[in-house]
């Protein structure tokens, strides 16, 4: 998602190999295992008394907590001590567990197999999802040690599975999807053929799991196929009903074999007929028979209709269906063209009041869905659109107007084709807005070549007020070779911004496409000019960075961005790398030594690339320190209220998994940093993102927030930090507008929202933040 956008991505692991290391580390398990004598568990000693995280310890114990906090904040597995790893206290173990599991790193991975060997079932839990989290390079050995774990355990549990983690058998199975490859898809294959009662919840987590493992292959194995398609059918011989999750893997690939789409179309349209009673209570079986129906190929038009105009269907399942028509070619297009036409609303002030509501997002996802050329039918729905306006004399918040000049814009650039300066996009809205620009480009970059005019009225809106303008024009230099000499200084330009977000965007654009910004070196020039060089021209001549680029591209380099930045960063240091600037190697250098992991992650590729392969790039030692929200963590789930455009929404931070972000939230909200920032992204159906003070999704507060993810379900209405790697929180929050089973254990899930955010638009604004005492 441009800055903090990454919720989609996710990790792979291939099979490969196991070292022999973590083969007699899963035998040491197997061992343990078979011996029946794993650690005991003792109740918390008594003495005097203080609280963590709502558990009464004693003060030894506490101390212990808190050295605990600090390893796994520093990401130090060293600084784990053996003897709390065993410790015959289960709050200990459990927070040693944790981690070492967020630490996440080779010197975590003995601990994490201890861990999983444990009794208490929420240690196995953390175990497990540690061993998930490191297993690339591991595979072999951490799905035999999982699989061999989830056999061991009693089903059901001897005590029922209390807290937010869920049972132990259910995060070892999603930690397998997180390893892959063939054992790890066969054994949760075979899970999911378990009986209701006899697997339980397992079941569920299997599928999920399994569309971890499709999102990685971008395939599921016939076996699979099969089994996922009984399971959401249902019945059998055991008579289970349907499984809600036994769809979601085919929406996690790109199409799914010949053989099965006659099956896939009959459960999927099965499930669309099931009802939802309302979005908090609402299972996620008819998202995903959504998402998956569209991998079944366009006869599922007609279906995606129906659901985009029943509003019986919740906005997350009528978003997503009109998502879906995007996917599907000339027919996905027409069949958005129809569906529109149902939602565009009446000239009166109810139905224009309505925008306000879920129709404004799933009107706006069927823009995006008709494609750069829409079908010519729909040119009336169009035209509709574009000359909306509130009957006089009704009232219109600043909210309303903004979705209404989206709309109009939208609409308009639609019809106009590529003529930017067409009357319809003059009149849908003032110039200079936001929506009047975006409409603009959008016409001027469409499928024409830059001439004379159309390359002066990109550069007018490469220097646009609106930012996120200015660096949708820099973006589309990638699509504009033609642009040459203005392309290269409006990129020298962006770099000498000091917007983030713009100088990230330029310097994305000099790493995709680094021939574009050399230009011919002085030497071929005086030689081209010397009266007295009668040398033939070479074939290939010398050719230096562009003298602009190359100022403007070493003073961001040098410049003090905040630790937050790091889309910037990064992006500067693999144009430098793309261009061959020395000043990249020394930034690379600099990188390898930095506290962030993700920052060292990719200086050791930069340094790679100068030949540099042996770089280690180790975590600093002596670590910086540790958060210093662990000495006044928050100790109960406290509310934040927020007076947006869109009405009156909340969320409520909740420390119990996340203790050091949930008390920075809280302390940001409480300070009035969220006071008057906008809510810079939405994707209907999905998620609403705000945090960003420069409002285009690429800052935060100045201040780093490492992770603290989870084994943890991201539903409805859940709220998540936003990252752009491991590690790089700040400030940014989102709000999930569904069940996202891809986003658990992949991003710190620090509370619970309230409200209609579904009504939620892009542009809205906090207009005042309370912290409920």
């Amino acid at each position: 998602m441009g800055a903090r956008a990454g919720l989609d991505a996710i990790g792979r692991c291939g099979v490969k190999r196991e070292g022999a290391a973590t083969i007699a580390i899963a035998g040491t398990l197997l061992a343990v295992l078979a011996s029946g004598c794993p650690s005991k568990s003792r109740a918390v000693g008594g003495g005097d008394a203080s609280v963590d995280g709502g558990e009464v310890v004693s003060e030894t114990i506490a101390a212990m907590l808190a050295t605990l906090a600090r390893a796994e904040d520093q990401r130090r597995a060293k600084d784990v001590p053996e003897a709390m790893r065993g410790h015959h206290d289960v709050v200990v173990r459990r927070r040693a567990a944790r981690a070492l599991a967020r630490i996440a790193d080779d010197a975590s991975i003995a601990g994490s197999m201890r861990a999983l060997a444990d009794e208490d079932r929420e240690t196995v839990a953390w175990g497990a999802y540690g061993l998930g989290a490191t297993c690339r390079g591991h595979e072999d050995g951490h799905v035999r040690a999982l699989a061999a774990r989830a056999a061991s355990l009693d089903v059901p549990p001897a005590v029922p599975a209390a807290g937010p983690l869920g049972d132990a058998r259910s995060v070892i199975a999603r930690a397998l999807g997180k390893c892959g490859g063939e054992i790890a898809e066969r054994t949760l294959a075979a899970w999911l053929k378990l009986g209701a009662k006899e697997g339980g919840a397992l079941r569920e987590a299997a599928a999920y799991a399994l569309g971890d493992v499709a999102s990685k292959r971008n395939a599921l194995g016939d076996e699979t196929t099969t089994a996922l398609l009984d399971a959401a059918k249902g019945g059998g011989a055991s008579g289970d009903p349907p499984l809600d999750a036994a769809l979601y893997p085919f929406g996690r690939v790109d199409a799914v074999g010949a053989a099965f789409v006659e099956r896939l179309l009959a459960v999927g349209r099965a499930t669309l007929t099931t009802s939802a009673p309302s979005p908090a209570d609402a299972s996620p079986r008819r998202l995903f028979a959504i998402r998956a129906l569209t991998r079944a190929g366009d006869l599922v038009v007609s279906d995606l209709m129906h659901v985009i105009q029943d509003r019986s269907y919740l906005p997350s399942e009528r978003a997503e269906a009109a998502r879906g028509l995007g996917r599907l070619g000339r027919d996905g297009r027409s069949g958005a063209a129809d569906a529109l036409i149902y939602l565009v609303p009446e000239r009166d002030p109810v139905a224009i009041a309505a925008l306000a509501g879920d129709d404004f997002g799933v009107m706006t996802t069927l823009l995006g869905s008709l494609g750069t050329e829409p079908p010519k039918k729909a040119d009336k729905t169009l035209g509709a659109l574009a000359n909306l306006v509130p009957p006089p004399g009704s009232p219109v918040s600043p909210s309303l107007a903004r979705r209404v000049a989206t709309l109009r814009c939208t609409a308009a650039g639609l019809l106009a084709r590529g003529s930017f300066d067409a009357d319809v996009l003059k009149q849908c809205d003032a110039p200079g807005s936001e929506a009047f620009e975006r409409a603009r480009l959008t016409a001027i970059v469409h499928r024409h070549p830059m001439d004379k005019d159309r390359r002066a009225a990109w550069l007018a809106l490469a220097r646009s007020k609106n930012v996120r303008i200015q660096e949708a024009a820099v973006e589309a230099i990638g699509a504009h070779p033609e642009l040459k000499e203005a392309a290269r200084a409006a990129i020298a330009e962006a770099l000498a911004s000091n917007k983030p977000g713009l100088v990230a965007t330029a310097a994305e654009q000099i790493h995709a496409h680094p021939e574009r910004v050399y230009v011919l070196a002085q030497s071929e020039i005086r030689a081209a000019l010397d009266p007295n060089n009668h040398a033939e021209p070479s074939a290939n001549p010398a050719r230096d960075l562009d003298a602009g680029i190359a100022r403007a591209l070493k003073a961001a380099l040098a410049h003090a961005w905040t630790e937050d930045l790091i889309e910037t960063r990064l992006a500067l240091l693999d144009a430098a790398i793309a261009v061959g600037l020395k000043e990249g190697r020394d930034a690379a250098t600099a990188a390898c030594r930095d506290p962030n992991t993700t920052m060292r992650a990719r200086a050791k590729k930069a340094l790679a690339a100068f030949a540099d392969a042996d770089a280690t790039c180790a975590p600093p030692d002596p670590p910086p320190d540790a958060a210093p929200e662990i000495a006044a963590l928050l100790t109960h789930a406290t509310t934040v209220r927020f007076t947006t455009d869109a009405g009156a929404l909340a969320m409520k931070f909740d420390p119990a998994l996340a203790p050091i972000a949930a008390t920075r939230m809280v302390a940001l909200a409480r300070s009035g940093f969220y006071t008057n920032v906008v809510v810079h992204r939405v994707v209907p159906g999905f998620v609403v993102q705000l945090g960003d003070p420069g409002g285009d999704g690429y800052g935060g507060s100045g201040k780093l927030l490492r992770c603290e993810t989870a084994p943890a379900p991201f539903d409805y209405l859940d709220v998540g930090i936003a990252l752009a790697g491991r590690d790089t929180g700040s400030s940014q929050l989102f709000v999930t507008l569904a069940r996202y089973p891809h986003l658990e254990g992949e991003y710190t899930r620090v509370g619970h929202a309230e409200g209609d955010w579904a009504a939620v638009a892009e542009g809205d604004v906090v207009r005042d933040v309370k912290v409920e005492e």
